[in-house]
This record gives C-alpha cells, sequence and structure tokens, in this order.
C-alpha cells in the first residue's frame, strides 16, 4: 500500500562530478564476470560507461 510519503527533492546539479572532469582509471566486472581495466580497453579513445541497475535485489 502506498503511503503518499515524498521523496526528497535533489539538485543533480549539485551531485557528481563537474561536466568535463576526467573519469577515474576504474576496474570494473563485466557482464561476464571478466575484470575489465578501462583505460587500456579504451586504448586513448572516447568511452561511455553505464551504470545499470538490475531488478534483482
Amino acid at each position: 500500500m502506498a503511503t503518499g510519503a515524498a521523496f526528497p527533492t535533489i539538485d543533480f546539479s549539485t551531485v557528481g562530478p563537474a561536466v568535463g572532469t576526467p573519469f577515474p582509471d576504474i576496474v570494473l566486472p563485466d557482464q561476464h564476470g571478466r575484470t575489465v581495466d578501462l583505460h587500456a580497453t579504451r586504448a586513448g579513445r572516447r568511452a561511455l560507461v553505464v551504470f545499470y541497475r538490475s531488478a534483482r535485489w
């Protein structure tokens, strides 16, 4: 049953890094569990990083 409670308002312009800030060098698992080094994989090219929250909680 919904309680009617409101979610807090977030000013997204003040959350996270500023536009143009370089992405940190990170190593994360891919969808198969293999580690991927973003810096080594992109080899100087641009990259798009998508964070997806699974429906399985």
